[in-house]
């Protein structure tokens, strides 16, 4: 089984919204990372549980759905029974933060 994880480089500052990184993770697998307010979390197949330090609020993100980071913090994504494919990048300009 493929997983492909990239982490930002060193000169890349924790809290910069990565440029467009794809993760594959296996099914329960976990990704941790700190991401500035603004990033989008979109979900391209599988289904990922999302938990953010600061939010009480947890989220279940399905393929073709995506989360809009509120504010910069600590995140750990989890896929469920299968594999998960995200995207990782900044949203658009006018993107609402939350869960649309």
């Amino acid at each position: 089984m493929e997983h492909t994880l990239r982490l930002p480089s060193p000169s890349r500052s924790a809290r910069q919204a990565p440029a467009d990184d794809l993760v594959r993770l296996a099914a329960h697998a976990t990704l941790a990372r700190e991401l500035p307010a603004g990033a989008c979390i979109a979900v391209q197949s599988g289904r990922v549980w999302i938990t953010q330090t600061g939010d009480a609020d947890d989220y279940v993100v399905g393929a073709g759905e995506r989360l809009v980071l509120a504010r910069a913090g600590r995140v750990v994504v989890e896929s469920f029974r299968g594999q998960a494919t995200l995207r990782l990048s900044r949203c658009m300009p006018g993107a609402r933060a939350g869960f649309p």
